[in-house]
């Protein structure tokens, strides 16, 4: 693996953790607002939506967000509090 490779994969990996916590804390409509806000007036949004979700149908995106939701409410404590995993 040559060095740019490994500083793209850790980059990705980071982005995605920072994305998780992000989620599990203001909830995925705030952190999506706040990512909004971070990166207001620069890039490409429509690139980098392509670049995420690649060839994956509106099916595929459906089902995936489906299951991080179902994956998410079955860490939920019977309090209605989020577990810290």
């Amino acid at each position: 693996m040559s060095a740019t490779t490994a500083m793209y994969t850790e980059t990705g990996a980071i982005v995605r953790e920072g994305w998780k916590v992000l989620v599990e804390q203001l909830g995925i409509q705030k952190a999506t607002q706040f990512v909004v806000l971070l990166e207001r007036g620069k890039g490409d949004s429509a690139q980098e939506i392509a670049d995420y979700w690649g060839d994956a149908s509106i099916d595929e995106i459906h089902n995936r967000v489906t299951a991080w939701k179902a994956k998410r409410q079955s860490t939920d404590h019977p309090t209605g509090l989020r577990s810290v995993v």
